[in-house]
């Protein structure tokens, strides 16, 4: 399999997990400030799912751009959705 499709399923993988924790950071409580802080705390995934897949991969395998469009792309995508679907109650 190439870098791209590893890059992608591991920020797929990780998309779901911290798709499925946001939730509990956004019903924390927060007041008007929840959805800010769900935010942040899904770009801090994709920081530590990029520093995971560069120990995987090799940091010096992959531009910041292709890490970008391969990896980033589908960690929000994924982890957004799966947020909805446990906020909804579909999940969990």
């Amino acid at each position: 399999m190439d870098l791209e499709g590893k890059t992608a399923i591991i920020h797929t993988i990780g998309g779901i997990l911290f798709g499925l924790l946001a939730n509990y950071i956004y019903t924390a409580g927060l007041g008007t400030l929840s959805g800010i802080v769900t935010l942040l705390f899904l770009f801090v995934g994709l920081i530590i799912t990029g520093h995971i897949t560069a120990m995987i991969v090799g940091k010096g395998s992959l531009s910041q751009k292709q890490w970008l469009g391969s990896g980033g792309v589908s960690y929000f995508f994924t982890s957004v959705v799966f947020w909805v679907l446990v906020y909804n109650g579909v999940l969990l």
